[in-house]
């Protein structure tokens, strides 16, 4: 409840409240103060107080004159700060500092939350990545061995083909070379002058003895040449 205080004849009276005041039969030129007001008012102009005004007739309008100096009212004065209570605006003032505290620490929270968040899923995502390098390194090995040994498959078949191939070319040589001795000396056989056969028989055994040489020779010749192709050290 508003308190009032009232300035008659010189001097301070109060605090009164409004039903004390309807006993005090104050007319409407009475100074009247409470707190929240700068400086000393008429009652008339207080809205509170217009019904328990007496009605008087008004005054003959004077130079007024500056309100007294009030000591309660200089230091209720000196306890305000931009028209507030001293004690209510220092609390409104700390209620708003750690509003404002509470606010920012909450944004900043809020800022951190999002950046550890964010390195969270920078986190999980380098690992994802970190494990599919893994894996595709790991298929990449698997690949490579495959081929690997696909190709040492390849290499060991073309090299037991070879083998077997210089094996065939080597008995094939054998017996091209039995055949040539055996032609050579069938070519002796015949050079020799035989009875009981004829110059030109004897020309044509000759003829078809160094035929039988040229083909063996041939065909070792050609032996040859392919076993030299296949196997560059053979005969070194």
């Amino acid at each position: 409840m508003e308190k009032y205080y009232l300035y008659i004849n010189d001097e301070q009276h109060g605090p009164f409240n409004i039903e004390e005041l309807k006993n005090k039969k104050i007319n409407r030129n009475t100074k009247v103060w409470f707190e929240g007001l700068e400086d000393w008012k008429n009652a008339e102009d207080i809205e509170e107080l217009k019904t328990i005004v007496a009605l008087i007739p008004p005054p003959i309008k004077t130079i007024s004159t500056p309100p007294p100096f009030n000591k309660n009212n200089s230091k209720s004065s000196e306890n305000k700060i931009l028209g507030f209570n001293r004690k209510a605006f220092l609390i409104v003032l700390g209620i708003i500092v750690i509003v404002f505290i509470i606010t920012i620490t909450t944004i900043q929270d809020f800022r951190k939350d999002k950046i550890e968040e964010g390195n969270k899923e920078t986190e999980i995502y380098n690992k994802q990545v970190e494990i599919q390098n893994e894996e595709i390194a790991k298929q990449k090995e698997i690949i490579a061995e495959q081929e690997r040994l696909e190709q040492e498959r390849i290499e060991k078949e073309k090299q037991a083909k070879i083998d077997k191939r210089i094996e065939e070319i080597s008995n094939e040589l054998n017996v091209c070379y039995l055949e040539l001795d055996k032609a050579k000396k069938n070519l002796v056989n015949v050079t020799s002058f035989k009875f009981l056969r004829s110059a030109k028989a004897r020309e044509n055994d000759i003829n078809i003895a160094n035929e039988q040489i040229s083909i063996w020779k041939n065909n070792i010749e050609n032996l040859e040449k392919e076993m030299r192709q296949i196997n560059p050290n053979w005969g070194k």
